[in-house]
């Protein structure tokens, strides 16, 4: 499917810049919020403390780190692999101008981290989660670049359901491990959304206008 001409993908493009600025102006000079309260309340009954160390390894996958390494493996993927140049400039800017632009939100904002939020992560502000939202631009960018390659419709179902548990698990984790509330990684998600389909939709036009030079020199 091509999101440029999905008038489903460009509904809820609105809908979540229309969400994200109501969440900016909910959160804003607020520490916590009855949606918060009751989100977290119910991830700590569902989930125990003895999972910590699991949603700590789930963490990492969304941290500097973790980020950093998947990205450079799938970036020498489309270099040596794939040859695919522009998915590489493109990878590179959605993940690292993201990446950018969340902390100027989150400087805008200046929501307060939870109480629970250890030491280093309390030294930045909350809202929107960084690992919420990169995350979802590192996984499904990838999976979107991996889906082009797969032509059963099963398998790319397989995937995007994947891709998209794991942003999920990403989420909770920092819920779980009292580094963000709620809304902070809902607010990660719909910029993440917002952010990805802008740079999803300049790779897919410049590939296009790049196989139409090649089919027309080839004549």
């Amino acid at each position: 499917m091509d999101i440029r001409k999905s008038k489903m993908a460009w509904g809820l493009l609105i809908l979540s810049f229309l969400f994200f600025i109501l969440l900016i102006i909910g959160v804003s000079g607020q520490e916590k919020l009855a949606t918060d309260t009751a989100i977290t309340d119910f991830i700590h009954i569902l989930f125990s403390t003895s999972l910590n160390p699991f949603w700590e390894g789930v963490s990492n996958l969304g941290d500097k780190i973790g980020i950093g390494i998947i990205a450079l493996l799938f970036i020498l993927f489309l270099w040596w692999k794939k040859k695919d140049y522009a998915g590489i400039v493109t990878f590179v800017l959605c993940v690292g101008i993201g990446n950018e632009l969340n902390k100027w939100i989150k400087d805008l904002v200046a929501r307060p981290r939870p109480i629970t939020a250890d030491a280093i992560e309390a030294d930045s502000f909350s809202f929107p989660s960084g690992h919420a939202m990169v995350g979802l631009l590192l996984y499904l960018f990838i999976a979107h670049l991996i889906a082009k390659e797969i032509k059963a419709n099963a398998g790319k179902l397989i995937l995007a359901g994947a891709a998209f548990v794991l942003i999920l698990l990403i989420g909770i984790s920092r819920i779980a491990l009292g580094a963000h509330y709620p809304t902070d990684v809902i607010g990660g998600y719909l910029l993440g959304g917002i952010w990805l389909f802008i740079w999803v939709g300049l790779y897919e036009t410049f590939k296009d206008r790049l196989n139409r030079r090649k089919n027309e020199a080839g004549t």
